[in-house]
């Protein structure tokens, strides 16, 4: 399910989503209202209360108004709680009223769910309630109707996942401009975010993460500025999501040559190198 990004403005990070956070599931919500999702995250965006969460979903679509890699306020369990600095919140919109607008929010949610737990590698057990980290009756309705039942879609959703990729894989690729494939993701952006990098290559720019080298691909941020021309401090941001960061590049693909890719996840193709495994942007292949 597509997301569409509305993303808080930096500035107001202080209040919304402070700390950095490499997220390790996700907790999901009912809203207890009946706004839609561009309403819920305008009005969180807008208000100045320490009350937030990544994503809304309604019978429509899915924004996500704070990045993935910071913290929201949205589980009750202090300012050091796992669930606010651990986990990322979804919200289920149309919850008070319930209905078809509600069933079929929920159904979205289930699929968008599943899309970032086969993205990020994660199992089910990844999936909790808001009731896991305060003991609060949320989500409300989702739990009136039954948390297993909503647990058992999201695995359905899963499961046709799989059964997807294994339809379609292997696909014959042929290169659409030249693109570098990489291993050993470390990290990933999300689209705004500002990177600092001390050198470049044909591919990529080269930054520092946990004391480790790691390339960032030129295709996914722009220069911002050359901060220091005398040892080479490139400022970026990133222009695409999700923005994956690498510690190994692989092997260099020129266009018109062809590939074979194994799986999918977003935005990149699985290679097979040798018995090596590699990962090269979508947008830079074609079918053939």
């Amino acid at each position: 399910m597509k997301i569409i990004q509305k993303l808080i403005s930096s500035n107001r990070y202080d209040i919304k989503c402070p700390y950095p956070m490499e997220a390790e599931g996700i907790v999901i919500h009912n809203t207890a209202n009946d706004a839609s999702a561009e309403n819920e995250i305008a009005y969180m965006q807008s208000n100045n209360n320490e009350v937030s969460f990544h994503i809304a979903v309604d019978d429509v679509c899915a924004i996500q108004g704070l990045p993935l890699n910071r913290n929201a306020w949205h589980t009750g369990d202090g300012g050091s709680g796992r669930g606010n600095r651990k986990y990322i919140g979804i919200e289920i919109c149309y919850s008070r009223s319930g209905g078809e607008r509600f069933d079929k929010a929920e159904r979205n949610c289930a699929e968008l769910v599943a899309e970032i737990l086969k993205e990020r590698g994660w199992g089910i057990d990844k999936v909790k309630k808001h009731q896991d980290f305060s003991g609060k009756y949320c989500p409300h309705r989702t739990l009136d109707m039954g948390w297993q039942r909503f647990l058992n879609m999201i695995q359905a959703e899963l499961n046709k996942l799989d059964t997807d990729v294994k339809s379609s894989f292997p696909l014959p690729l042929k290169m659409s401009s030249d693109a570098m494939s990489y291993d050993g993701e470390v990290k990933i952006f999300n689209k705004g975010d500002l990177l600092t990098a001390d050198a470049e290559n044909q591919w990529a720019y080269a930054i520092e993460l946990d004391g480790k080298r790691c390339w960032v691909e030129k295709a996914n941020v722009k220069l911002l500025s050359l901060t220091d021309e005398r040892y080479r401090r490139f400022r970026l941001q990133v222009i695409d999501y999700p923005c994956r960061v690498w510690i190994k590049e692989i092997k260099p693909f020129y266009k018109d040559e062809l590939i074979t890719a194994r799986f999918e996840m977003s935005g990149y193709y699985a290679l097979d190198i040798d018995g090596v495994r590699a990962y090269i942007r979508k947008n830079a292949t074609m079918n053939r």
